[in-house]
């Protein structure tokens, strides 16, 4: 099934053929993309086990996650489940900010489990980091979640203190911006911190809840969320409280590249969000609740919702929950279920679809190419023009 069904197609004026080669089959092929995700895992789990097991136990240890754009977006969502599952500080760091302020931001005396997440494995800013980490720390060790066995992270497998995890080929998406790599590699970085504490029959239960909710949203709710693409606004928020407040993140991000920044994305907490950013919402704004499944967070979420309905201004909303939430006067919303039963960090992961399904179809809508929306070359699928200085390190193998 195509994401756009014939009714839609009859109301889009596009080559369907040259405008949606791959980012509509990589969107769809999600839910099976994180089964077979599972099953990488479960093949590796020993493998894992060992490399992860006596790290975890160092003292003094500290996790950074890593990445650059959405890839640093998936430590934002799944830092909370590592410092939640290993018991060891966890930040969320973008490797952008280690290439420039490396010994501001870690402390190199300390032991270091540095969480790598790449696309392409070959944004400089990656393998810098690793390298400033290798040259820098007293005692470091490399976690890569990557999707391109040819890229530059996954060729560092060979070293003694690094484990390159290497998801399905499929998970490698060849569109510019990233839909299925991004909910691949943060499923990964999910599960393996999980390894110790849950079963797999308990896991696979797990994923396989988070798969049918995802062809739901995909088949079920397809023509929902076309209508929330066709509303007039130039600007779309996405609120979302833990883990799914880095899917905001990354949400914001994905609507404002498949649109060539002509949809201008932000993105905060619920409780952040009055706060100063809410002077943003004006009558060409679409707000995306992202509702958290955990109740006694969904109350905080509710009472913003509440402020919001008060406000005069005809702004849209949209919502995705997992069950109803009832008398909330939102505009467009999706409730997957009767109870909440899938857990709040897979959760977060599904809470990624609506912004790339949004996305895709406004790229389509405004005229442009969502496998290549940047026809200016503005941004691009492997970040260019990155220069990587050494800094006074010894020089960087880059």
């Amino acid at each position: 099934m195509d994401l756009i069904s014939h009714s839609n197609k009859a109301s889009l004026d596009i080559d369907l053929e040259s405008n949606t080669q791959h980012t509509d089959a990589e969107i769809q092929r999600q839910p099976y993309t994180w089964k077979k995700v599972l099953a990488y895992i479960k093949r590796e789990e020993k493998k894992i086990d060992e490399f992860l097991t006596n790290i975890l136990s160092i003292n003094s240890l500290n996790i950074i996650l890593s990445g650059a754009g959405s890839s640093a977006f998936i430590g934002d969502a799944v830092a909370l489940t590592w410092q939640k599952e290993t018991g060891v500080p966890t930040q969320a760091i973008p490797t952008t900010d280690l290439v420039t302020h490396f010994e501001k931001k870690v402390a190199t005396s300390e032991p270091l489990l540095l969480v790598s997440f790449a696309r392409s494995g070959n944004s400089p800013e990656s393998t810098a980091t690793i390298e400033r980490a290798n040259e820098l720390c007293e005692q470091v060790y490399h976690l890569i979640i990557t999707c391109n066995k040819g890229g530059k992270l996954a060729q560092m497998n060979s070293r003694d203190n690094n484990y390159v995890f290497l998801l399905p080929a499929e998970a490698e998406d060849q569109s510019l911006a990233m839909t299925n790599s991004f909910t691949s590699m943060a499923l990964a970085a999910t599960v393996i911190p999980m390894l110790k504490s849950k079963s797999f029959e308990s896991l696979s239960e797990q994923i396989n809840l988070l798969a049918s909710y995802g062809e739901n949203i995909i088949q079920k709710y397809n023509s929902l969320l076309y209508q929330v693409a066709e509303l007039d606004f130039e600007r779309i928020i996405f609120l979302g409280s833990g883990p799914s407040w880095g899917i905001a993140k990354e949400s914001h991000l994905k609507v404002q590249e498949l649109t060539n920044g002509q949809v201008i994305g932000k993105y905060d907490s619920f409780l952040g969000f009055r706060h100063g950013p809410k002077a943003i919402i004006n009558s060409k704004t679409l707000l995306v609740y992202l509702l958290s499944n955990n109740e006694n967070t969904r109350r905080y979420e509710k009472d913003l919702i509440d402020q919001i309905s008060q406000h005069n201004i005809k702004l849209k909303t949209f919502s995705l929950s997992e069950t109803e939430l009832k008398n909330s006067g939102i505009d467009f919303s999706i409730a997957l279920s009767k109870s909440n039963e899938l857990w709040e960090s897979f959760w977060a992961i599904l809470c990624t679809l609506p912004a790339q399904i949004i996305g895709f179809y406004k790229s389509l809508m405004i005229g442009l190419n969502p496998d290549a929306p940047s026809p200016d070359g503005t941004i691009s699928r492997v970040v260019e023009g990155v220069t990587i200085y050494d800094d006074g390190y010894k020089e960087l193998s880059v």
